[in-house]
């Protein structure tokens, strides 16, 4: 579980502090930097799975305006705390990178070297224990499984080029288990704004989980409903609120590189995605997405961190509440950052005020303001939630 995300010189944030619980909500006006800090998070998740520039291009859409331009500095820095399970322990990770922006002034493009990367350990046998050091491209990597030998630690020296992260680079063996672990960890993490054209998209692109604007979301389905068909059930039980009539999921594949996702009623009536409403599927894909990272109560698993964009496009806002009520606050199954301007979505967050976030446009900076949760609780005897926003009475 995340517990602190810092970020230093992302384009409008400087020194920005964010310690998010399980269920947040990221709230501010328009230019503030709500998507500028997640896409910072999003970047950082990159970073442990592509080379620096591809990790900030996939963040972000673009190579300029890496930094922030009022700040004459040309280091970026990320620093993150997270708590993660191993076997039947606990294990703080502490991360940090250190990345220097350069920039050619004939293109104006930016390209990132990485100047710094530290991973530290504490918990079961580790005590702030440097995991891997990185300097300049100058590594050191623990030997993990001399420790759990109770005998001295060796480190491996070696050289890593500095378009990337050692962690990219990292085998996944004995020696550097725990190592692996937080890479997991980064990999998990998943941003989306969802794009109905993607979201409806019938043709097969191979690849892992969900993509960012659902494009995958027939192949994410038709895998589900071949390999887990009790979960596939949870969900369209969950999709009954939007779609009371549906029965099951089908699927055709005439061709190799397509596949065709319906949803059918008791009497056999196919309905595509063409014919489906916009709201259905961004329920659809957020169900999926709350319902994946839950299915497991094995607490040694890794739980995914998932931003979700303006969850309410396209749908009743009387459907979010009960979807919001199926994600834990305690982050146990997984944390969720969603964002919104919509009043009546801030209002579902009444109950769980610790993960109210605001972020408010500076000078030079993004400022990201932790609301007073007993001062709140007084206000909401006269104002409700979305009110005491736009009245500007949250900071």
């Amino acid at each position: 579980m995340l517990k602190s995300f810092r970020v230093n010189n992302f384009k409008s944030l400087i020194n920005i502090d964010f310690r998010p619980s399980g269920l947040n909500l990221l709230i501010g006006p328009n230019n503030s930097g709500k998507t500028n800090l997640c896409s910072a998070i999003n970047f950082l998740s990159w970073t442990s799975k592509a080379p620096l520039d591809n990790a900030i291009e996939f963040a972000t859409g673009e190579t300029w305006n890496i930094s922030n331009v009022y700040v004459k500095d040309d280091i970026l820095e990320i620093e993150i705390g997270c708590l993660l399970p191993y076997e039947n322990f606990k294990i703080q990770f502490d991360y940090i990178l250190r990345l220097l922006v350069n920039k050619d002034y004939i293109t104006g493009k930016q390209s990132l070297i990485l100047k710094e990367e530290v991973l530290k350990a504490s918990g079961c046998g580790f005590d702030q224990t440097v995991l891997i050091e990185n300097n300049n491209g100058n590594v050191k990597l623990l030997n993990e499984s001399d420790l759990f030998k109770n005998l001295i630690p060796r480190t491996e020296t070696f050289f890593s080029p500095t378009d990337s992260t050692v962690l990219l680079r990292l085998f996944d063996l004995e020696t550097s288990r725990c190592a692996n672990i937080f890479k997991k960890y980064l990999q998990s993490w998943g941003y989306f704004n969802f794009n109905l054209s993607s979201i409806r998209y019938h043709g097969v692109i191979p690849g892992g989980p969900l993509f960012s604007n659902g494009t995958n979301l027939n192949l994410v389905l038709f895998t589900l409903h071949n390999e887990n068909p009790r979960l596939e059930k949870k969900i369209i039980e969950a999709l009954r609120i939007l779609e009371p009539k549906l029965d099951y999921f089908t699927f055709m594949s005439p061709k190799p590189d397509t596949i065709y996702f319906f949803m059918e009623d008791i009497n056999h009536n196919k309905f595509s995605p063409q014919s489906i409403s916009d709201g259905t599927l961004r329920y659809l894909a957020m169900i999926y997405l709350i319902y994946s990272a839950a299915c497991s109560e094995d607490s040694n698993l890794i739980k995914p961190l998932y931003i979700i964009e303006e969850p309410e496009n396209g749908i009743y806002v009387g459907h979010l509440k009960p979807l919001f009520e199926k994600i834990d606050p305690s982050g146990k199954c997984g944390q969720f950052i969603f964002t919104t301007h919509n009043p009546y979505i801030i209002d579902l967050f009444d109950s769980n005020l610790d993960g109210i976030h605001l972020m408010k446009p500076g000078n030079i900076s993004s400022i990201l303001i932790k609301p007073d949760v007993d001062k709140i609780k007084k206000l909401l005897d006269k104002f409700p939630l979305g009110e005491l926003h736009f009245k500007e009475m949250l900071s």
